[in-house]
């Protein structure tokens, strides 16, 4: 069965008004009651005046346009419902429906000269992070006793998106990460930038490696063996299983240490990508490797995640494990996650990247108070306030 409204909408007075019309009518002719007959004609008049006030077709077109597209959680953003009379003849004001999400908004839309334009603003309030669906409008009739109404959806949708709260890192908390030149690992390799040592040449060696110096003095051919080193890359990821937050407000906070850290490596050109659950799909639902081209479609990505209370939903040892199989190229990972993801939980996650590999664990605890310790490798660091990222991190540079 579609779920289409109709565009005639009867409320139960209106039931009511054509039974007694219809029964009237029927049982004052059947049986000969004035009373029934003259009640049934009276409910009648009072259908037909009724319906005469739905009657009409609404000319013009109404479009949708958000003036502030993108806003951060906690802001207001204004849209435009621009209203067009393209017809010949003036057009009169007009009630409609106006849907914010999952809220109506009622609205007005003014009269109208011929070939006239006119935009109604509104103002929508965002409490939190996400993507809010504006539209459609749709314009009401109604008569004046409230026995139906009549709808006409006039105009599309528009998306509005609700930024995560952001706070500025300080420069110094870059110096978390690799530079180009990379820093040495236990691999050998015949190609690189970091000298290591000098062995005997085999069949088959670049013979630009070969160390003419050493070679002199010996006698023997010898070349230079280099130690491998890691390309900076930076890991951010969170979980979204609810089972790893004690709060909705743990995971919004979560949410905003993700996006912090995540757009200032983007502004600094570092190479980065960013995990929202388990898998490495873009797609937010049940795992995504989210954009990082540019802060604004990152910003987008991180708007419309959210909780996951399925009990299959993936906790954070597991995307960890996933996240490090698909970027084995990992040189710093950050965790974000809430206050029920135990040290053990947190040191099984960092177990799934390389040695040497350097993970942060950010613990989102609202109102907590700011504490950093080092287990092992890993630095746990917990936050109850977001301004609380840029002091940890900063220490954890030195930790």
């Amino acid at each position: 069965m579609s779920g289409r409204r109709l565009p005639v909408a009867i409320a139960s007075s209106g039931w009511v008004v054509i039974g007694m019309a219809v029964i009237g009518l029927a049982c004052g002719i059947a049986f000969g009651w004035t009373e029934l007959l003259v009640v049934g004609l009276v409910a009648l008049v009072v259908a037909v005046v009724a319906a005469g006030f739905l009657v009409g077709r609404s000319s013009g077109r109404i479009e949708i346009d958000v003036l502030d597209r993108r806003v951060v959680a906690g802001g207001a953003a204004t849209v435009a419902v621009r209203v067009t009379n393209d017809s010949a003849r003036r057009r009169r004001a007009h009630q409609a429906e106006f849907l914010v999400g999952g809220r109506t908004e009622l609205i007005r839309l003014p009269a109208l000269a011929a070939g006239e334009s006119r935009e109604v603003l509104v103002s929508v309030p965002t409490v939190r992070r996400g993507v809010i669906t504006l539209g459609p409008v749709t314009i009401v009739r109604r008569d004046p006793i409230g026995l139906a109404r009549r709808e006409s959806v006039r105009s599309g949708t528009a998306e509005l998106y609700v930024h995560p709260t952001t706070v500025s890192l300080p420069v110094n908390t870059t110096g978390l990460l690799r530079d180009l030149e990379g820093i040495p690992t236990a691999d050998l390799t015949d190609s690189d930038m970091s000298f290591h040592a000098l062995r005997p040449y085999v069949p088959g060696d670049d013979r630009r490696h070969i160390h003419w110096k050493s070679t002199a003095k010996t006698g023997t051919f010898l070349v230079r063996q280099f130690e491998q080193t890691r390309r900076s890359h930076l890991i951010v990821l969170q979980s979204l299983s609810a089972a790893d937050y004690a709060s909705e407000e743990e995971f919004e906070l979560a949410v905003s240490v993700v996006a912090s850290i995540g757009v200032r490596a983007v502004a600094d050109g570092t190479t980065v990508s960013v995990f929202a659950g388990e898998g490495t799909r873009r797609r937010a639902e049940g795992g995504a490797r989210l954009r990082v081209r540019a802060p604004r479609e990152l910003l987008d990505d991180l708007s419309g995640i959210e909780e996951s209370a399925a009990p299959r939903a993936a906790r954070l040892p597991a995307v960890a494990r996933a996240v490090g199989e698909s970027a084995p190229d990992a040189s710093v990972v950050f965790l974000a996650c809430g206050s029920t993801v135990t040290a053990r939980q947190l040191r099984a996650a960092a177990s799934h990247f390389a040695t040497g590999v350097e993970v942060i664990a950010v613990v989102a605890e609202p109102e907590a108070e700011a504490t950093l310790v080092r287990i092992d490798s890993l630095r746990i660091t917990r936050i109850g306030y977001l301004d609380d990222l840029v002091r940890t991190l900063t220490r954890a540079v030195g930790v």
